[in-house]
């Protein structure tokens, strides 16, 4: 078992499996409510970030959980996927692909205030941790794709967002 180490980026690879995990960090100068209302608006996606997301239909809502179809660009690939989205107000925002072409993959986002919300300068730190699994007739075409910075350069455009 290896891993590589580059800025706040940490890619973990097991030797058993394709499925490389994901984590880094970012700072946002935006308060924890606002980055969470961002990150859980799925229903923005393809209005802010058209580059990523081509296509967002909620199939339905329940409390902290919907169910989601997502047209997911990802190292110029489109993934048709189904997605169980579930809440954790202000704090955790996870996304389970529980059928299409990454079925099994994940991204958890952690959201953790580093002032006080009265401050003038709010800040807040978002940590992603992610699996992304391509499926057994895609391995070979999307095996060495660079998935960590393709999501790196998805949740930047998230904090140019928020940080708006």
């Amino acid at each position: 078992m290896g891993f590589t180490i580059s800025k706040k980026t940490y890619i973990v690879t097991n030797q058993f499996s394709l499925m490389p995990k994901i984590t880094f960090e970012k700072i946002i100068n935006a308060d924890a409510q606002k980055t969470f209302d961002v990150l859980t608006n799925f229903e923005n996606f393809e209005n802010i970030l058209p580059e990523f997301y081509s296509s967002i239909t909620v199939k339905s809502t329940r409390d902290e959980s919907s169910l989601v179809v997502e047209h997911l660009h990802l190292c110029g690939n489109e993934f048709v996927i189904m997605a169980k989205h579930f809440t954790e107000k202000p704090n955790q925002h996870q996304m389970r692909v529980i059928g299409g072409d990454i079925k099994g993959s994940y991204i958890t986002e952690s959201i953790i205030p580093l002032t006080d919300s009265n401050s003038l300068n709010t800040q807040t730190k978002l940590i992603i941790n992610a699996e992304i699994k391509t499926s057994r007739g895609l391995k070979g075409t999307f095996k060495k794709l660079d998935y960590s910075s393709e999501l790196e350069k998805l949740y930047q455009k998230f904090v140019d967002v928020i940080g708006d």
